[in-house]
């Protein structure tokens, strides 16, 4: 039998989840029955999580948010992170040691979303500019 500082710890990391749970559904404008949908659950699924006064159901898998990332768009680490609390950086600390991807740049840790976007932009920009640039070899007649 679980103890009262046990259940009520239990209780606040539902009570995490369901906040981001829900930020999840501002963030991807889908109804509840969507999102159940997206998960590849039945349609009351989402609604049946955000009920506090209902029994815990299953929260959603790794499959389930793969799923769901396809159906939405969104990264399916930024998934993990969000309702699993499993930090990105850290799977891309894990995947690069690995030799899984190229990692993530440690000077990009830090920034924001929106950082990390500008800088992709300024990348982007960079290349496009170097694929345009004739070559000696393409300047001379």
């Amino acid at each position: 039998m679980a103890k009262l500082g046990e259940e009520r710890a239990a209780q606040i990391v539902d009570d995490v989840f369901r906040d981001r749970l829900r930020e999840l559904l501002e963030r991807t404008g889908c109804s509840m029955r969507q999102l159940s949908g997206a998960f590849g659950r039945d349609p009351g699924y989402v609604q049946s999580l955000l009920d506090a006064s209902r029994p815990s159901r299953a929260r959603p898998t790794p499959s389930d948010m793969l799923r769901a990332s396809d159906a939405t768009g969104i990264p399916f680490v930024e998934l993990l992170e969000l309702l699993w609390e499993i930090p990105a950086a850290r799977l891309a600390e894990e995947l690069a040691s690995l030799g899984v991807g190229g990692g993530l740049d440690p000077r990009l840790v830090g920034l924001s979303d929106a950082q990390r976007a500008s800088v992709a932009d300024y990348i982007d920009f960079l290349a496009t500019r170097h694929e345009r640039r004739p070559t000696r070899r393409q300047s001379r007649p």
